[in-house]
């Protein structure tokens, strides 16, 4: 595994990358909201022996992508689409997590060429989300509003100079020990989904505009022709499963599996995703050589 950054429009950004040998299929993986690359680790460690090469950016105002500026999804996926540049690499699955899943999308509009395909774990889409996030979705206006004044005070040089990072692994490991010991639900709700916990290891500014980008609306799906592959939690805690089901089947080449989880899948269910992803891809590179 190789720790790398790249810079793009003078900011330098962070990535993992596991290389399998030259010329190896790449696959991208995008973290969620206030997480970092470190999310998807253990997933690339298991995917040894896969022939798949895996890159995982920390998105930029993340984790070793530091940056106190202006965020959105658009200029995440033109710095998805400056990484593979980087490394040489024409095109790639693009996959994630949460947010890292609704990047992967707006990435397959956005740059449809760089796109071979897509993996989708727990996309969260604003028209199916209920309870305390649909009512901040009509409100989301709010969060960069909030936003300006803090990029006014960082400008002027006030802000945090040492925000504590966050291994995603680790907190997986504890996290998967203490669902056993207490139960599923309540180990994981204390760990994730807490905002309180979440600003500690990015700039509070990019946290609001992160949690911006979850809120805003999708366009419709219809015109990514790429295949994909979306794994969806059960549990559904954050949105209604029928109509996420709904809005993913807009697309023609789409397939999708339900695992028993809340929402985190990489921390409830590791091994079943990876079975799903690598069968999946092994069929996605079957295709390519017929």
């Amino acid at each position: 595994m190789q720790e790398a950054y790249f810079t793009r429009e003078g900011t330098r950004l962070f990535y993992r990358h596991w290389e399998v040998g030259d010329h190896a299929p790449a696959l991208v993986m995008c973290h969620g909201l206030a997480s970092n690359g470190t999310r998807w680790r253990e997933f690339a460690e298991a995917m040894a022996g896969s022939g798949w090469q895996i890159l995982c950016p920390d998105l930029r105002g993340s984790g070793g992508s530091l940056y106190r500026g202006r965020i959105n999804a658009d200029i995440w996926a033109d710095d998805l689409a400056a990484l593979l540049d980087h490394q040489g690499i024409s095109r790639a699955v693009v996959g994630g997590h949460c947010l890292g899943a609704n990047l992967a999308l707006r990435f397959a509009q956005r740059h449809p060429d760089r796109c071979r395909g897509l993996v989708l774990v727990e996309p969260m889409f604003p028209t199916a989300l209920y309870g305390r996030l649909k009512r901040l979705a009509r409100m989301r206006y709010i969060l960069p509003l909030l936003a300006w004044p803090i990029l006014g005070f960082n400008k002027l040089g006030i802000y945090r100079r040492n925000l504590p990072r966050l291994d995603l692994t680790e907190l997986d490991h504890n996290t998967r020990q203490a669902m056993e010991a207490l139960g599923g639900h309540e180990a994981i709700r204390k760990r994730y989904a807490k905002p309180s916990r979440d600003t500690l290891y990015l700039p509070a500014a990019a946290y609001l505009q992160s949690l911006n980008q979850v809120l805003r609306p999708m366009p419709p799906l219809h015109n990514i022709r790429q295949p994909a592959l979306a794994l969806l939690s059960s549990g559904a805690l954050f949105g209604d499963l029928a109509l996420t089901r709904e809005k993913l089947n807009e697309m023609p080449h789409i397939r999708i599996k339900e695992l028993s989880a809340m929402h985190w899948i990489p921390t409830e269910q590791p091994e079943a995703m990876v079975e799903h992803i690598r069968a999946w891809l092994e069929t996605l590179a079957r295709q390519d050589r017929d």
